[in-house]
């Protein structure tokens, strides 16, 4: 990695960074923006991927943006959607997360989704270096309970959510399985 390493929260001043980077590699997993676990899934569904765009644009003009962005030498590289619980809502309707049935102790008060590396630069640490960042963020807005939701899938691609060996190397503790594929990890920051 570069010397020159920056981080920076998803607000309107890096729209322009946030767009170049899902832009350059259209919209990132079939044109999502990042848009899928900020709405329901009718919405995200009946949506164009121009129309992700503009949603996930509207929320960050509105101060709603959830996330940041990593930085070489003032050149987006990699995304790590994170933001508080409430934010992501499709994650709420989940059945397996609805029956989980948590007590008011286990609910969380932050939760990171989603982590994205230019293909071009992937294979160097930048997702592990995005997953600290954003733990860090989250240290300095005052810390709590994060939940995360990396995919366990079989095969060489790597998920756009991270590993679960990546969570765990920072200090995330596997809690249970949603489903086939994913995973629900914690961790109390």
């Amino acid at each position: 990695m570069s010397e020159a390493l920056t981080v920076k929260e998803f607000t309107s001043e890096t729209w322009a960074d946030f767009e170049a980077l899902f832009g350059k590699h259209k919209g990132v997993s079939g044109g999502c923006w990042c848009v899928f676990h900020l709405c329901p899934s009718s919405e995200f569904n009946a949506m164009t991927r121009e129309g992700r765009r503009d949603f996930q644009q509207r929320q960050v003009e509105l101060g709603c943006g959830s996330g940041l962005l990593v930085y070489d030498q003032g050149v987006p590289v990699a995304w790590c959607q994170f933001g508080a619980a409430e934010r992501f809502r499709q994650i709420e309707r989940m059945r397996a997360y609805q029956a989980l049935n948590l007590p008011a102790e286990l609910r969380p008060r932050w939760r990171i989704s989603c982590i994205f590396v230019d293909k071009h630069r992937r294979r160097e640490g930048w997702s592990q270096f995005a997953l600290h960042a954003a733990v860090g963020l989250i240290r300095e807005h005052g810390g709590g309970l994060v939940e995360s939701f990396p995919l366990d899938l079989p095969g060489p691609r790597p998920p756009y959510t991270g590993s679960e060996a990546m969570y765990l190397r920072e200090g995330f503790e596997t809690i249970t399985r949603l489903g086939k594929n994913t995973l629900l990890m914690r961790l109390l920051v």
